[in-house]
């Protein structure tokens, strides 16, 4: 290879290193279900917050998917 071919290949590198969208791997969230004996909103709220402050995320959405007894939080939890 010489030095004009060298030149084109880094500048392509160089491109190809800065178009890349860095921005996909910073933020992963993820969904749980979380099968509680009770199911209300509040109890959903501690329940989503307490697996929050175990896996060192925060909470986005909490909501109950099945209310009642035997019951079934949906958690949304993001990474700090």
């Amino acid at each position: 290879m010489d030095a004009k071919q060298q030149t084109a290949l880094c500048c392509l590198f160089l491109v190809l290193m800065l178009h890349a969208d860095h921005t996909l791997a910073a933020e992963t969230c993820g969904s749980t279900y979380i099968k509680v004996p009770f199911c209300k909103s509040w109890s959903c709220k501690a329940e989503c917050w307490l697996e929050a402050k175990l896996t060192s995320s925060t909470v986005n959405e909490h909501k109950c998917t099945k209310g009642g007894i035997k019951g079934r939080c949906y958690c949304h939890l993001c990474p700090k």
